[in-house]
């Protein structure tokens, strides 16, 4: 299963492949016409390609392979018919990708489609009229040298001139991939291994159909398409992540790590806490992650990155919470923990003493931790504050109520069996105390 976003249509899987049929086709019906008309000039360009890369004074060029020759004929045409096409393939592509991503990756697919692009027609350039042209004379100057007379096939030459070509193409996509990935923040040390898999993988495909037959010549390809991808795109294979947030692994009850993330949204409250709010937990602030799908966007990317277990939201102004949020986190293997949802600025009467009840209801959450755990985290945050009068409520472990209080009170919310072991705490602490049920 995959995300659903916001902005995808829920249509059925027959309507992208009918989509994408049509494109397919009008693409392909292009291509064919502006190969046509570039095949009825193409005998004047091979003529030019030709005199480029020859390598003699005097011409020492010949055909030997009439049949051959019309090969490189048509490959030729419907190649420049693509480079003609380019900036529509671009725009097709884009167009029909674009609204079943996220930002990151459509601004990713556009960058690699459009510098890919770019530097599929340099290195065309570069490889006819300046690379390939100074190998045939360093070849044909070593012919020279032992005694040879140079006689040289032009069907072979060009075959060899596209088949460089070919290499360098799929090199120089690769590279792009994982550059590109690195640049936008996809890819990171976490998944480098993902995204290598699959760019090595399709890479190595493509050189074993286009060489089928020379098993040598195609491992050589591979092994150096290989080296030059890797050594090239290793900053950014092993770079970290800008989502990423240090959080603790906690072993639960049954033995499962989990991870906890912690996220404010902001809406529209008079104060909110600051990003660098002080706690062992991970945590972060969204702006308005009810309502911003940018926002929602960028949590799905944080829990993937992060491998996050369990999201708890809290300081929503929202009466309703996204559903589509809880089957996404659900795909990604997260939790939406709803315990907290309802604590709110608006409860409390300053930053202060809404920071401080935020780090005591954190504190006395039980799940993954147990109830030990969760008194002694309290304790120690009432050590730090012993003036304030504390509100005891009891609740099930699961839903926790919450209310407006005074300035100098504070809720402590704990399940139902450890208000004793709370309370003896806070008597010998000499704090006050109330003890609620809910």
């Amino acid at each position: 299963m995959s995300l659903q976003l916001e902005q995808d249509a829920q249509v059925p899987i027959q309507t992208h492949i009918d989509e994408f049929s049509s494109r397919f086709a009008i693409m392909i019906f292009i291509w064919i016409v502006t190969s046509i008309i570039w095949i009825t000039n193409i005998d004047s360009i091979l003529e030019k390609v030709i005199h480029v890369i020859d390598p003699c004074v005097e011409e020492c060029t010949n055909l030997y392979n009439p049949a051959k020759w019309s090969e490189i004929r048509w490959l030729s045409g419907a190649l420049l018919g693509f480079i003609t096409l380019i900036p529509l393939f671009i725009y097709q592509v884009f167009t029909f990708s674009r609204p079943g991503m996220m930002k990151k990756e459509a601004n990713w697919l556009l960058t690699w489609l459009v510098l890919g692009s770019i530097a599929f027609i340099v290195n065309i350039f570069l490889t006819i009229f300046v690379f390939i042209p100074y190998l045939f004379e360093i070849g044909h100057n070593n012919h020279v040298n032992l005694g040879f007379v140079a006689k040289y096939d032009v069907v072979a030459m060009l075959t060899m001139a596209m088949a460089v070509i070919w290499i360098e193409v799929l090199v120089i996509s690769g590279v792009f991939a994982l550059v590109t990935a690195g640049t936008n923040g996809l890819m990171h040390e976490g998944n480098s291994r993902w995204w290598r898999l699959r760019v090595h993988g399709i890479i190595s495909m493509l050189i074993l159909l286009s060489f089928y037959g020379q098993f040598t010549l195609s491992i050589s390809l591979m092994v150096i398409s290989y080296t030059s991808i890797e050594i090239i795109s290793l900053p950014w294979i092993r770079g970290k992540s800008n989502l990423h947030i240090s959080s603790p692994i906690i072993f639960d009850e049954f033995g499962i790590t989990r991870k906890l993330l912690f996220a404010q949204c902001e809406c529209d409250n008079d104060y909110n806490l600051p990003e660098n709010f002080q706690t062992s937990n991970a945590f972060i602030s969204f702006n308005s992650i009810c309502t911003s799908k940018n926002e929602k966007e960028k949590l799905y990317e944080i829990i993937e990155t992060n491998k996050f277990t369990d999201f708890f939201i809290f300081g929503c102004n929202s009466k309703i919470l996204n559903s589509q949020i809880e089957n996404n986190l659900f795909i990604s293997k997260c939790k939406l923990r709803l315990e907290i949802s309802l604590h709110n600025p608006k409860l409390f009467n300053d930053l202060e003493h809404y920071t401080n009840n935020t780090n005591l209801l954190l504190s006395s959450i039980t799940d993954p931790w147990s109830i030990e755990q969760s008194v002694s985290k309290i304790i120690e945050n009432v050590r730090t504050n012993k003036d304030d009068t504390y509100i005891v409520k009891i609740n099930d472990g699961k839903t926790i109520n919450h209310e407006k209080i005074d300035i100098k009170q504070s809720i402590l919310h704990i399940p139902q069996g450890s208000e004793n072991i709370l309370i003896t705490e806070l008597e010998s602490l000499g704090c006050k105390y109330k003890l609620v049920e809910s």
